[in-house]
């Protein structure tokens, strides 16, 4: 079933997934471009370019073919998902928004103590995924720990870029909060994701704007099956969609096909998904492993 509020960023060209990276390492570019069509057949909006950071700075030309051959296979808009300025350059330089119907790339990511990401804007026009996760404080980044301090993070890089750019509208900008693996926080940070989507979401300030979430992240570590024999990760990640999207979450990371669905609130996942984020340090671990039977993996 697909959600249509949600947009999807098929994830899939990433050196994080084994069967990517062995296309990847073999510069494979009729599997990749295959692999692109693939996600955008299961509905994936965008499609994220990310061959590796060292590859995207050793290899140049392979980065700029990968673009090529997948804009020449689909026409959908691309992500690129790089931390170095020079990298973004070379993908904004070779990006053909005629071969996307002439729709902007997503530039990932920015934060606070990287704005060097606008130094592109004069290449084309572009979105933008602003991490809200961290804030800069003098010359150090600091993890948010809170929603406020999300919240706040969020609404200062969106001011910013108001003021100073006039190139950027608010559908041009994307707010990514974080999200962490459920079986593995100790630390509140799964709550603390749908806590600043709310606070976002009731920012009338911040009204056009998206939310995002890499969605996949969340069931890394978990089995597949829950105890009541359903799916365990589509349906954790089910459970975050239908706390958060009611209050602005419109994007995910994620991978398309994935049966996502706005669950019941007598839905078994949905139900230990509450308790379990509303629980603190062990806690939230134990009632997680309550969902699933460990010898299932």
């Amino acid at each position: 079933m697909s959600i249509d509020a949600l947009t999807i960023v098929g994830e899939r060209i990433n050196p994080g997934f084994k069967s990517s990276k062995a296309l990847l390492d073999a510069k494979d570019l009729d599997g990749l471009a295959a692999l692109a069509v693939d996600q955008v057949q299961k509905g994936a909006t965008y499609l994220t370019i990310n061959v590796g950071e060292h590859a995207s700075v050793d290899d140049p030309r392979f980065l700029l073919a990968v673009i090529q051959a997948v804009q020449d296979a689909v026409d959908v808009p691309l992500s690129f998902d790089y931390p170095h300025q020079s990298v973004q350059r070379l993908c904004l330089e070779t990006y053909d928004p005629a071969k996307a119907n002439g729709h902007k790339p997503i530039v990932n990511s920015i934060a606070e103590a990287r704005w060097d990401m606008l130094e592109l804007v004069g290449i084309q026009p572009f979105k933008l995924v602003m991490m809200a996760s961290e804030r800069c404080e003098g010359d150090a980044m600091i993890p948010n720990r809170n929603a406020p301090e999300v919240h706040q993070t969020a609404k200062r890089m969106v001011s910013m870029l108001m003021e100073k750019h006039d190139q950027f509208e608010m559908d041009d900008m994307i707010i990514d909060v974080s999200l962490a693996s459920l079986g593995a926080d100790t630390e509140g940070l799964t709550r603390m994701a749908v806590d600043s989507i709310k606070a976002i979401g009731a920012d009338r300030e911040l009204d056009g704007t998206h939310r995002l979430v890499g969605l996949s992240n969340l069931s890394i570590m978990l089995p597949k099956l829950a105890t009541d024999g359903s799916l365990l990760k589509v349906g954790l990640e089910s459970a975050f969609l239908t706390e958060t999207m009611p209050h602005g979450l419109d994007m995910v990371l994620g991978t398309p096909g994935r049966d996502y669905q706005i669950l019941p609130d007598d839905n078994f996942i949905l139900q230990g998904f509450r308790e379990a984020i509303a629980l603190d340090g062990f806690d939230t671990l134990m009632r997680v492993q309550e969902l699933y039977t460990a010898a299932v993996l």
